[in-house]
């Protein structure tokens, strides 16, 4: 008999399958934690997310992320795929529950039935395991303050493969649900590492053999003769008002990207993809 999360079941499967979840109000202790996690209000210790919609549970389904809560509203009418997305959810999670569209609206004003939303752990990655053996380029990230450009930031470090995103100095925090949204839910499978401080970060790149560049717009070496990835690279970013702390700057090679137009700089993510890229290339021998 197939399983009731097979997509290829009929609809009726799934609905029945979503009927059988008890209907819970807005005070229960999982639908408050769902509230908290969508409105970044948990503890950063607690590394969990709040995922939306049918697109984003797709992305969840196909990596190994816990999903801890899974709160299903349905609709007035059939909902084949997001409900046959719901059961395979629904399968998956510690904890499941029936919301109605009056308490989905005090959960999520923005969204309507219907609406499958849920608290999802992200991966926790051990540097020792991450930037060592294989490892060959890394992004760090340095005093980022918006969730949305981290998000991007994560999305481009998956784009070129890099093999982990560095934290320091971290306002945005990774579990934001706006960094799930503008990483495309890469930041289920990037591995991403926070550092206290940015001399230990500094120490365990060096350690690992990586050779470190800090992306400048004053920077005197333009990013194409700097050497990126003729070796263990590593490309430090900084936010969009301050840039790359002092911190990071001594003793590192600063490269430019050189501005042909008006502006003085590319955005944080942008410059990212231009060093990142141009690293993966040499890295790669293309």
């Amino acid at each position: 008999m197939p399983s009731t999360t097979d997509r290829s079941l009929p609809y009726t499967a799934h609905a029945e399958k979503l009927a059988r979840l008890q209907p819970t109000g807005a005070s229960h202790d999982d639908l408050r934690r769902y509230s908290r996690a969508r409105r970044n209000l948990l503890p950063r210790r607690d590394h969990v997310t709040a995922v939306t919609g049918g697109w984003a549970h797709e992305v969840v389904l196909a990596s190994d992320a816990p999903i801890e809560v899974a709160l299903w509203c349905p609709g007035d009418r059939p909902y084949p795929e997001l409900e046959a997305t719901a059961a395979r959810v629904v399968a998956r999670a510690d904890r499941a529950h029936r919301i109605s569209e009056r308490v989905l609206t005090r959960l999520h004003p923005d969204l309507s039935a219907a609406a499958l939303v849920s608290v999802v752990r992200l991966p926790r990655c051990d540097p020792s395991q991450v930037l060592t053996g294989s490892a060959r380029l890394v992004l760090v990230a340095d005093g980022i303050e918006y969730a949305g450009n981290l998000g991007t930031l994560v999305r481009t470090a998956d784009a070129c493969a890099a093999d982990a995103l560095v934290l320091t100095r971290a306002t945005a925090r990774v579990t934001h649900p706006k960094v799930f949204a503008a990483s495309r839910g890469t930041v289920l499978t990037t591995p991403v590492l926070t550092f206290d401080t940015i001399a230990e970060a500094r120490d365990r790149l060096a350690a690992a053999g990586f050779t470190t560049y800090v992306a400048d717009p004053a920077g005197a070496t333009p990013y194409r003769s700097a050497g990126l990835g003729t070796g263990r690279t590593a490309v430090v970013v900084g936010s969009e008002g301050d840039g790359v702390s002092d911190e990071w700057r001594v003793g590192l090679t600063r490269v430019a990207i050189p501005m042909r137009g008006r502006a003085d700089s590319l955005n944080v993510a942008a410059s990212a993809a231009v060093l990142l890229f141009e690293a993966r290339a040499v890295l790669d021998g293309q």
